[in-house]
């Protein structure tokens, strides 16, 4: 074997929605082999195997490439931020959503995606902080008011998009629980009942929305905040679809950016990061690791 070749540690969620057979992984390792590319591959059996494995491995390479959803490479993230050193990530979506990988450009598909990381650039990361003890990538989020989606008849949804979320929702938002909250950042102070809040740092919020921000950016160091205030009649309702509509500046809807956030309730509330449960929390703190990792995307074009 040539020492003088690269290497890339991959990792592979086997129960990823589109991975189909053994195919897949030999397409991706036949691409980064001709690149010039040794590759040592793992896939994982357990719920935290990702980050066992980046911990254990990722040191001695030059690449950690990753082939799942949103929950594998989150774990791959969590490993990472363990390191003193991390090596840039390569990710090949494979999950059904795949929200982060739409939030920064990613191909879904697979052949394209394994391409871009031994041929693409990288791109600096920002990565979320959730109480010391998770990272995310994109959000961490609380709140049911996402009950709201799988309520909506579909032929609404593909009439209005997602606004329809808020027109049909309103005979059944009354009635979703919200959550009392304290939110601090910077000098400001917020306290509300929230149907559905969390800091970001995408340009899609729980599936809902798709920001038009254009201040909005993934490593600058600071992330966005958004909580939806619950509708007490029909009047407020109105100002909360009004903001999915123009996402201009609303009494309904908390919008801002800071790099430290602290929320505060009295009850426990369940917590998502990236899509992945990260428990139950009175007092949450995050925090922006600016530009804590790199992303292989695909190069821009001249």
């Amino acid at each position: 074997m040539n020492r003088d070749k690269k290497k890339i540690l991959l990792i592979i969620n086997p129960n990823a929605g589109r991975i189909k057979s053994m195919r897949t992984l030999s397409d991706i390792v036949d691409i980064f082999s001709h690149a010039g590319f040794v590759t040592t591959s793992y896939s994982t059996k357990a719920k935290g195997d990702a980050t066992q494995l980046v911990k254990e491995h990722a040191q001695n390479h030059d690449i950690v490439a990753c082939a799942g959803g949103d929950g594998t490479l989150n774990e791959v993230i969590s490993g990472l931020m363990s390191l003193e050193q991390a090596p840039p990530i390569g990710y090949i979506p494979m999950g059904t959503s795949n929200d982060f990988a739409a939030s920064i450009g990613l191909s879904t598909n697979i052949k394209a995606a394994a391409r871009d990381i031994v041929g693409g650039e990288l791109l600096s990361h920002d990565i979320g902080c959730f109480n010391k003890e998770h990272y995310f990538s994109y959000i961490a989020s609380f709140g049911a008011m996402t009950e709201v989606a799988y309520l909506t008849p579909q032929k609404l949804k593909n009439y209005l998009g997602h606004t329809a979320y808020m027109l049909d929702g309103a005979r059944h938002i009354f009635k979703i629980k919200a959550f009392r909250i304290k939110l601090e950042f910077e000098d400001k102070f917020f306290e509300e009942d929230i149907l559905l809040g969390g800091v970001t740092n995408s340009r899609k919020v729980a599936g809902l929305v798709k920001l038009k921000d254009d201040k909005i950016s993934l490593n600058d160091g600071s992330y966005e905040t958004i909580c939806f205030k619950k509708p007490k009649n029909i009047k407020q309702l109105s100002y909360t679809i009004k903001w999915f509509a123009d996402q201009k500046p609303n009494p309904m809807v908390i919008y801002d950016r800071a790099s430290r956030f602290k929320i505060r309730s009295e009850e426990y509330i369940p917590w998502t990061v990236d899509g992945e449960f990260a428990g139950y929390h009175k007092e949450v703190e995050i925090e922006n690791k600016m530009g804590a990792v790199n992303f292989f995307c695909p190069k821009k074009k001249e």
